[in-house]
C-alpha cells in the first residue's frame, strides 16, 4: 500500500502544481484511499485505479487546504453572541471529508469507480 500511496502523490503533483505540503497531500492520499475502499466494499485497491485516485485526490487537496488558509487554525467563528459571551467555532476543514457524500468527494469519478465496488452481502 505505500508504493501505492507514492504513486499517487506523484501522479497528484502531475497534474496539480499547488500540492506541495508533502504532509497535507499524504493526508489527503490516505483519507482519499480510506474513503474509495469504504466506497468499492474492497479490502485492496487495485493499480488500475491509481491515476483516478491522484484526481480525485487533486481535488480533497485543494479543498483541504482552502479550508486550512481561510479558517487560520482549522477553525473559523460560527456563531457569536454579544452579551452572553459565546462564541462558536466550527470545523469546516476537519469536517470536509468526514460529511462529505461518496458523489460530492468522488465528483464525476464515482461512474469510474462504480464498476469495481464489490456487492455488499449480508448474511
Amino acid at each position: 500500500m505505500d508504493e501505492q500511496i507514492e504513486r499517487i502523490k506523484c501522479h497528484v503533483r502531475r497534474v496539480n502544481s499547488t500540492a506541495t505540503d508533502d504532509e497535507l497531500l499524504t493526508f489527503a492520499v490516505e483519507e482519499t484511499i480510506d474513503r474509495v475502499l469504504l466506497y468499492l466494499n474492497r479490502d485492496d485497491l487495485p493499480n488500475n485505479l491509481l491515476r483516478v485516485i491522484a484526481r480525485i485526490v487533486s481535488g480533497v487537496y485543494n479543498q483541504t487546504a482552502a479550508n486550512l488558509n481561510n479558517v487560520g487554525a482549522d477553525q473559523a467563528v460560527k456563531s457569536l453572541s454579544d452579551n452572553g459571551q459565546s462564541i462558536t467555532f466550527s470545523e469546516n476543514a476537519k469536517q470536509y471529508l468526514a460529511t462529505s457524500t461518496d458523489h460530492e468527494l468522488f465528483g464525476g469519478f464515482a461512474k469510474l469507480l462504480a464498476p469495481h465496488r464489490r456487492v455488499n452481502v449480508v448474511a
